[in-house]
Formats: structure tokens, sequence, C-alpha cells
């Protein structure tokens, strides 16, 4: 089981994260405690008001709980239960959140989520709860709830529950990576292998530059942290994190030979991969439009993708569309009853202003507030008991206002929530289709249209700028199998010299001799002035 939790604030944006129904297949609000609001925006608003009482920032604490099998119900409130004990946070007010979220198969799996508020309930505290050591408190709970629902310990339980230290192979990203990872589909742990492949494969600092380069990456400067690597999508990430089983020291001396000024700046470099992949692009499009027109259906490419997202669109218009009508149904409920309310309070008001009682006790007012001497005696009196009917009627229809119209601005405020859970759920499906085209656009996608066209009988050719023979040759050099290689390197060296030498002209030379005879008459003078010998290093 893991349980992964930590102290926040902007409960707004936690909120629809939470609600976020385009990458989770399914969203259950399962509690609200402590919260007037039944909504998670309208809870977490209230939190907030309550921790703007008190010096708090990170009034939240968000814990997610993933097991490895599936879990009832009544096992995810038992499990919550032990850590809220354990954190110190029982009786404090929480949301509870079920998804089930696909994975890589496209099978659902369920997590829960878990926020409660720091901010103790009592009024005469009001302070935030202080939660020290909390991962060590959520790694205990891990292994006692392994072993009460019956999971097997992965490695870094086990060592924890051994009591003695453990060394993670695996990368634990942080909110950033994690972002990253919906944006572009790689995960850390897999850029990780990536550039420590890199990296321990180069014998020297220009050799892992020349590397990185090779995998679409750039090495680049930071003035406060060194060196850091720039990928594909002009993310930033720290070199020594991402070199896996190699200290920062180790890192540093080997990478001594490269000089500051010869490494780009971080905009250099993510000018450089923006230039790069626009280049890549033009040249994806020229092949495609090539194979297109060699009898290849463009199939993979761009209709794919065209499908997906048409597909993805109107999945997301039916789930805003139910939404949306949700909402409306639920407004014109509210409108109905809030009406049915005014007409049944109007006709009571009118039943009774047409009794006997009412009529006295209002003839009773009007000469109170008639006589001066009567309204200052009785005055008082009769507004402490309420006597004036009349007077009794306006303040239940000001009663009756002032409900309606919060009403009404709390399902104003569902259209607004309505809404950025829309942007949300649109920023996710934008960012599933930029996996998608960073997948299609991987360097296999090229071997794919050659296979595709080879399969289709099209014979692919590639032009060669080298002449007739010349290719032999150099499969020769290269395997030094060619008699007199040496010699004839030598050769080579001794004809590009003097080429070199007979390309100078004589006027060239004439000035070079000149600028050499100016140089030693200065001196010369130089040394004449008495000012003292001053050696020239130059």
């Amino acid at each position: 089981m893991i349980l992964k939790g930590g102290q926040r604030a902007n409960g707004g944006d936690l909120a629809i994260h939470l609600m976020n129904s385009f990458d989770n297949e399914r969203v259950e609000i399962v509690e609200l405690r402590g919260a007037v609001a039944d909504d998670l925006y309208g809870a977490f608003a209230e939190f907030e008001a309550v921790a703007a009482g008190t010096r708090a920032q990170k009034y939240l604490y968000s814990l997610s709980i993933n097991p490895p099998e599936p879990l009832t119900q009544d096992q995810y409130l038992e499990a919550i239960a032990t850590i809220e004990d354990r954190l110190g946070l029982t009786g404090q007010p929480r949301a509870v959140v079920f998804h089930a979220k696909p994975d890589e198969t496209g099978i659902a799996r369920e997590h829960c989520h878990v926020v409660w508020s720091r901010i103790e309930i009592e009024i005469e505290k009001m302070k935030a709860i202080h939660l020290s050591h909390d991962k060590s408190k959520l790694m205990d709970c891990a292994v006692e709830l392994s072993h009460r629902f019956g999971f097997e310990l992965p490695p870094g339980l086990k060592a924890w529950e051994d009591k003695h230290g453990f060394k993670k192979d695996k990368l634990e990203p942080t909110l950033a990576e994690i972002a990253q990872q919906d944006d572009t589909g790689i995960t850390p742990e897999e850029r990780r292998a990536e550039i420590t492949q890199a990296y321990e494969q180069a014998d020297s600092a220009e050799a892992f530059r020349a590397a990185l380069d090779d995998r679409d990456y750039v090495l680049a400067k930071r003035d406060r942290r060194g060196l850091v690597i720039v990928d594909r999508q002009c993310a930033v990430h720290s070199l020594t994190r991402y070199i896996k089983g190699h200290k920062a020291r180790d890192i540093k001396a080997k990478l001594a030979g490269l000089e500051p000024d010869d490494l780009p700046s971080v905009d250099q470099a993510k000018t450089l991969i923006k230039d790069r992949a626009r280049q890549k692009q033009s040249e994806g499009k020229a092949q495609v439009e090539g194979n297109n027109g060699e009898g290849n259906s463009g199939e993979g490419t761009g209709v794919d993708l065209a499908a997906m997202r048409k597909s993805l669109e109107r999945g997301l218009a039916e789930k805003n569309a139910r939404r949306g009508a949700r909402l409306q149904a639920k407004e014109q409920q509210m409108l109905t009853r809030q009406q049915s309310e005014r007409l049944a309070l109007h006709r009571a008001q009118l039943r009774e202003s047409k009794r006997l009682g009412f009529r006295a006790r209002r003839a009773v007012a009007d000469l109170i507030g008639k006589t001066p001497g009567l309204r200052s005696v009785l005055g008082p009196l009769q507004r402490r008991t309420h006597l004036d009917p009349a007077e009794r009627h306006k303040k239940e229809d000001e009663a009756l206002k002032r409900r309606h119209d919060l009403e009404k601005k709390d399902a104003a405020r569902h259209k607004r929530v309505a809404e950025r859970l829309q942007t949300r759920e649109r920023q996710a499906l934008e960012r599933r289709m930029k996996r998608a085209a960073l997948k299609a656009q991987s360097p296999e996608q090229p071997l794919r249209l050659e296979f595709a066209a080879a399969a289709q009988g099209v014979r692919a050719r590639q032009d060669s700028d080298l002449p007739k023979g010349k290719v032999s040759e150099q499969f020769n050099d290269a395997g030094e199998f060619s008699e007199g290689r040496a010699e004839a390197l030598a050769a080579e060296a001794e004809d590009a010299a003097d080429d070199q030498q007979q390309a100078r002209s004589w006027k060239q030379r004439t000035e070079e001799l000149d600028e050499a005879d100016e140089r030693r008459r200065s001196r010369k003078n130089k040394r004449g002035r008495g000012a003292g010998y001053k050696r020239d290093d130059d």
C-alpha cells in the first residue's frame, strides 16, 4: 500500500483537480465532514475561510491511498481512521473522494484521496495542528495496513520494517515532475534511465554532451544550479538528480573539461530545442507526403490523431452536457421551489390578515404609532413583543428573500465551478493529444513508414552524394583493410600543408614580414627611453 501525503494550500485548485472526470473514469465524493457546503469547492472554501483567522499558510493536508489490490469502502474508511489517528487529525473536517483511473493496460484502478483541514475546530484554540515526521508516520501506517489487509510488502516497506537503511532505486517524482509526466507521457524514471545511459557510455565531457544531443537533450548552464539539462519539451532538470548511481562530486570531476562559456544558457537551449523540433516536423511532413505519393495511405499519422481528437472531444462534450443538464435541472427545481414558497407565504399572510385578531392588533399598532405619548411608552414594548403583525409579515418576507438570494448565489457558484472544471478537463484533453503527437513523432516512426512501404512492395531509395566506388573505399578505410593506409594518410597531410602554403600570396607574406619588423623597432625604442627594461612576453 502506497501512502503519499503533504501539507498544501489553494483548496480551490485541489477541488477542481479531484473533480476532474476526464482523467478519471469515476469520481465519487463519499464524505464531507465539518462543512456546510455539499460540494468539494464550497467545503474547501469554508476551510480556507476558517484558516484566514490564523497565520497558517498550508491549511490542508492531502493524502492519497493506493492499494496494490482492490479494497472495499469499509476497508478504506478503516485505513483512513488509522491514518487519521496516527497523524493527530481525529475529528478534523475532511473530505473523502474515490477515483477510478485507467492504468497503462487500460484497466480502471481505484484509489482514494482524503483532505483534512489542519485548523483546530475548537474556537478557543484556532491554530493549525502541527504535523511533525508525517512521512515516517505514513510509512509505519503503510506497513501496518499492509499486514492487516494481507498485502505483500514491497522492498522499501520491508526495509523500513526491518529498521535499517534502504537506498531507493526508484526516483520519487515531485509535483512538478508529475505535471511534466502528464504533459509528455514520459515518466521521470524513464528520463533518468536515458540520461544515466548517456553518462555511463560517454568517456569524456564532450562525449556526454554529444550523447545528450543525440537523445534530443541539451546541456545548459545556470548561475545558481550549475549545469542543468533541458529536455525535448523545454523543461529544466537537475543534472545530478537524473544520473543514477553516481555522486555529485564524481559527475563534477568528469565534466570539469567543459568550459561554461561554451555551453548555452537555459533560454538559448530552449530556443535550440524549438528550432530542432520545427526542423524535424518539416522533415517528417515532407517524408509523409513523399510516402503518400508512393502509395501509402498515411495511416498511423495525422489521420489517427484527428480521429482520436474527435472521439475525445465528443466524449468530453457529452460529459459537459450531462453536467450542465444536472445543474440546469437543479437550478430549475430550486426556482420552482422558491416560487412555491413565496406563494405559500403570501397565502398564509393573506389568510391571517383577514382574521379578527389580526385586524385588532393592527388597529392598536396604528393607534400607538399615531399618538406620541403612547408611542414613547408602548413603542419599545411593541417592537420587542412583535405585536404589530404587519411588521412581522415584513420581516418574514425579508428573511425568505435573503434565503432565496443565498441559494441563487450558491447555484451561480456551482456554475463557476463547472466552468473551471470544464477548462481543466479541456487542458487534460490537450495534454493527452500532445502525448499522442509526441509518440507519433518518436524516432521509431520513420522506421515504421519504411517498413510499411517495404510491405507494400515499394522500394525505398536513398540518394547518395558519393560517386560510384567511393562507398567501398570508405568502408575499407574504416575497417583498415586497404594497403598502405598510413602512408596514404601521411601523403595527404603533406599535400594539404603544401596547398595551404601556396595559397598564401606574396603580398600576404610581405605584410607579415613588415609587421614583424615594426614590432622589433617598437621594442627597441621602449628600451632606449631610460624607463627600464620591460620584457615583452608576446
